[in-house]
């Protein structure tokens, strides 16, 4: 029966894209036969349009193939990325009748039970599922509901794109090798994403990350009410970068009046979203990883919302730290760390060429820079220096691991965003400086890490077990006079020579006094500071009182 059904669908898929590429072939002989031509709707829509409607008619997991290549410019021209973006929220919607079915099997009653009020129209529609506004508790919340057999829409959709980078590989393919790598990405996020309760598990730790960021604000999710189907999480009143791209667009002057009453300053919001996705990657090594302008919600004050984390990326220590590096020689023009750093993050097989590789990367930069005085200085934007790497890396094949080119395609889109509402913002000059900043905190972090602190514990203990009787010998070596260092106030007079030794301790045990005093440790004996401290005071008024008898 499986067997089956993949074999319809394949031939549904080949059928459209056989017509697909009849269309783009025959589209200026079809417009010169009216009569024939209006048999095939899609002769009369640019070729970017003609794309996005075809990835429309395949449905299924190539929607959603359809939102991450318009993400993707360094694979698509700008032209094909500005239509598929129409895929992001303004797929054809399902029935609120299978809405209303899909709830209650999820949630055990219809919704109009579980919620206060249920708005039977989607508020957006996506490839997966859509979205409805409701009440719950007195409180607006944003559900979300998954489209009727998308798991097992999806399910075979995956087994054929396994299929067809099977067939690549073993053909050897090699004009088709770029279509690996981003089918293999899909494909893992895909499966991911088809649960709604890893969005939900992703979404609670982003929050967390969040936490204490005044720019950066993500919804709470409500457990109860989210399972495989369904997903429940507070509603966030704001403005989608997506809507406000399109205002601008089609020059509608109502939005940027409420956007501006809302304290909008558009350097300011790009700022904050390049701040707040390399604060979660390099601090936290958690980001949200499909940053499209209908996830990014602009709120008061320049606070950047986040929606939908179904794509999420997770970045180890090791690449948190050369990634850092690699950044900020990319802005100050540094191509030898920047070519180290990237080999350091890159796999290699048979036919990889590291020296072409250098030498592509040399040549790249004399177009990425100018001098500005006396320092490189990026004049060209991100995304080109990025798509340049990438499709020299092929070229080499000297490819990042999986988890760097998610970083990379994720920092492409938010310079692309930059770029659409903000294209005379500097994405260079913030990123030495916020890298820089980061580096400097790893630093201090480095120095609390785990391993640094059980060195400071190793050396504290020898210094609370040791410490005492050294500084008792070190006193009493001090008070018989056997240390090198004396003084021979008064010549031999030894109650001179008492009065000096005296003198020594009293310093000392102020000394000691006041360092207790500064580093505030709390009264309480054992293995601490405090211990430690008193004992040496001790043991300095233990040397001092025979001494000031002596002189009495």
């Amino acid at each position: 029966m499986t067997a089956l059904a993949n074999a319809r669908r394949l031939a549904h898929i080949l059928r459209l894209v056989a017509v697909y590429l009849a269309v783009r072939l025959l589209a200026p002989w079809l417009r010169t036969r009216p009569r024939l031509a209006h048999r095939f709707p899609a002769v009369a829509l640019p070729d970017p349009e003609r794309l996005r409607q075809l990835f429309e008619d395949l449905g299924g997991t190539f929607v959603k193939f359809g939102q991450m290549l318009a993400l993707q410019p360094d694979i698509l021209s700008l032209e094909y990325c500005n239509a598929l973006f129409n895929l992001l929220d303004r797929v054809e919607p399902f029935p609120y009748a299978e809405a209303q079915r899909i709830v209650t099997e999820e949630l055990g009653r219809p919704p109009e039970e579980v919620f206060d009020s249920f708005d039977p129209r989607p508020l957006a529609t996506a490839s997966v599922g859509q979205v409805h506004v409701a009440y719950l508790n007195g409180r607006k919340v944003a559900v979300k509901v998954q489209r009727p057999r998308v798991a097992v829409e999806f399910a075979g959709d995956l087994r054929l794109m396994a299929a067809t980078m099977a067939a690549i590989r073993w053909l050897r393919l090699k004009p088709l090798y770029w279509m690996l790598e981003p089918m293999t990405e899909f494909v893992a996020w895909t499966r991911e994403e088809i649960d709604y309760r890893n969005e939900a598990r992703y979404s609670e730790r982003l929050r967390g990350c969040a936490a204490g960021n005044p720019i950066q604000y993500v919804p709470k999710v409500h457990t109860e009410y989210t399972t495989r189907r369904t997903l429940v999480v507070e509603f966030l009143d704001g403005v989608t970068l997506l809507e406000y791209l399109r205002a601008r667009e089609r020059g509608d002057e109502l939005l940027p009046r409420r956007l501006k009453a809302m304290g909008y300053d558009g350097r300011r919001f790009a700022a904050n979203v390049i701040d707040n996705f390399l604060g979660d990657a390099f601090r936290h090594g958690l980001y949200h990883a499909d940053l499209h302008p209908a996830n990014l919600m602009i709120l008061p004050g320049n606070v950047v919302g986040y929606i939908d984390f179904g794509i999420t990326g997770v970045l180890s220590p090791y690449s948190r730290r050369h990634l850092m590096i690699m950044t900020l020689a990319l802005a100050q023009g540094d191509m030898e760390t920047l070519s180290s750093q990237f080999l350091k993050l890159s796999v290699f097989g048979r036919g990889s060429d590291v020296a072409g590789f250098r030498a592509g990367l040399e040549e790249l930069s004399r177009d990425w820079y100018e001098h500005e005085g006396g320092h490189r200085r990026l004049r060209v934007n991100f995304t080109r220096v990025m798509t340049d790497m990438l499709q020299l890396s092929r070229r080499t094949e000297v490819m990042p691991e999986r988890d760097i080119v998610k970083y990379i395609r994720s920092a492409i889109a938010i310079d692309g965003l930059n770029l659409r509402f903000e294209p005379d913002f500097h994405v260079g000059r913030h990123l030495e400086e916020e890298c820089g900043r980061f580096l400097q905190w790893q630093q201090v972090q480095g120095a609390l890490s785990d391993d640094s602190l059980l060195a400071w514990s190793g050396l504290s203990t020898r210094l609370l077990t040791e410490a005492p009787s050294r500084a008792f010998s070190l006193f009493d070596r001090l008070v018989r006079g056997d240390l090198a260092v004396r003084a021979h106030l008064g010549g031999d007079d030894p109650r001179a020579a008492i009065r000096f030794r005296a003198l020594n301790l009293s310093v000392m045990v102020l000394s000691l006094s006041i360092l207790m005093v500064l580093t505030g440790e709390p009264v309480a004996f054992g293995l601490n500071l405090f211990t430690a401290e008193a004992g040496l005071i001790a043991a300095g008024l233990g040397l001092l009182a025979p001494a000031l008898r002596r002189l009495a």
